[in-house]
């Protein structure tokens, strides 16, 4: 017994352990959660797992994703800069992704519905989770290598960034998937900025995001309601239903909270409660302190993220640890944005704490690369200060 918890802690040796610590914390809360808010989800009623239906595949998805995360976090990361992979795999995600623009949709009554999903050998899968990690990969390669013409911009950049994040955006548009498109910018500024883009482009693409938006306000209805919405509710309004139900659930907790198991908003008064607007539960039943502490935990593991980033052994690991780090930093900041009224409804996950398939695969997975990384540079580190020793650097 001794010597298999040993083995087991062995895997991790090395690894850094505020990430891996701030990972199980935020895994541990959202089983609670999830579980709660899940027993009351009418898909339980299709299975013969009833009200665990939703707890069992969240817990499914946690065992494959930490398999996932094991397994990356032992190869090399440098595998993901050959062309010959990145390249096909975006492709191949991309493919996926504009499928869900042509394969219909529809609710119970014939209505057709947003389609993000596609269905492969029985399971659903949300192809953008898989489009952004093989876009990252991409752009990292592109702009660590200065294949993209970082250092003299022009044709080459235009070129990278209308093949990767620019054609992903275009599709999630068409979806519409405003949130991921929102997220998919995010990321490119953030890699664009970290590799050294010149400040022109990165001038270029601070003042064309609020211009973007201001046209989004005024051309599409849904983008228009959804903002309207927050200022009529900061305006001591409704936001609406959802975020108002929201809200309640979250001033119900107090300081401490009603307990575990205890929410009412579970009671099918909130939409998506266990995925979307799994905070709102946790913060019911656990409280201003519940809530705090998913809040210090997220930032602590953003803060791990990029702290790998910065002592990452080379521009591709930097590039890639920045970018993969900074999109679940903005999933996360936009997720607890939304639910307490301060952003539009844009329907993105909680990273770690909310039920989801693809997504939690897709976190797990760049949980493992992110420890690649930083198993790589304490490496570097230790070949750094032998050769200063011998005399030789």
């Amino acid at each position: 017994m001794q010597r298999t918890l040993r083995g087991m802690i062995g895997v991790f040796e090395g690894a850094d352990r505020w990430l891996l610590g701030s990972t199980g914390l935020l895994l541990f809360m959202g089983i609670f959660e999830v579980y709660g808010a899940g027993s009351f989800n009418p898909q339980g009623s299709h299975s013969a797992m009833g009200e665990h239906f939703i707890a069992v595949k969240h817990l499914t998805m946690i065992g494959i994703g930490g398999a996932l995360m094991l397994a990356l976090s032992h190869i090399d990361y440098h595998l993901w800069r050959h062309p010959w992979f990145n390249r096909p795999a975006m492709a191949a995600s991309y493919v996926l992704v504009a499928m869900t623009l042509v394969i219909g949709r529809h609710d119970a009554n014939g209505n057709d519905e947003i389609n993000r999903w596609i269905n492969v050998g029985g399971f659903s899968l949300q192809p953008v989770e898989l489009a952004k990690l093989a876009m990252v990969m991409f752009l990292a390669e592109r702009l660590a290598s200065n294949r993209a013409g970082v250092r003299a911009p022009g044709r080459p950049l235009l070129v990278t960034l209308g093949v990767g994040p620019l054609l992903l955006m275009a599709m999630l548009f068409l979806q519409p998937n405003y949130g991921n498109v929102m997220v998919v910018g995010g990321v490119t500024m953030l890699m664009l900025f970290v590799t050294g883009a010149a400040d022109r482009w990165l001038r270029w693409c601070l003042m064309g995001a609020p211009v973007a938006v201001v046209v989004g306000y005024l051309a599409i209805d849904k983008i228009t309601t959804r903002v309207d919405g927050v200022a009529k509710g900061l305006g001591g309004g409704s936001f609406g239903h959802q975020v108002d139900q929201s809200l309640i659930g979250l001033g119900a907790g107090g300081l401490r909270g009603l307990g575990i198991g205890q929410s009412h908003n579970k009671y099918a008064f909130l939409p998506e409660a266990h995925t979307d607007f799994v905070y709102s539960v946790l913060g019911e039943e656990m409280g201003l302190v519940g809530s705090l502490g998913v809040i210090a935990l997220l930032m602590l593991f953003i803060w791990r993220g990029f702290i790998i980033a910065q002592r990452a052994p080379d521009p591709f690991g930097r590039a890639l640890a920045t970018g993969l780090t900074g999109g679940l930093a903005i999933y996360g900041i936009t997720n607890l944005a939304m639910v307490t009224g301060m952003f539009p409804v844009v329907g993105v996950p909680l990273p770690l704490v909310s039920f989801g398939g693809t997504a939690m695969l897709a976190t797990m997975g760049t949980i493992g690369i992110l420890l690649s990384i930083d198993r790589a540079s304490q490496s570097y580190q230790v070949y750094k200060q032998r050769w200063t020793r011998d005399g030789l650097a």
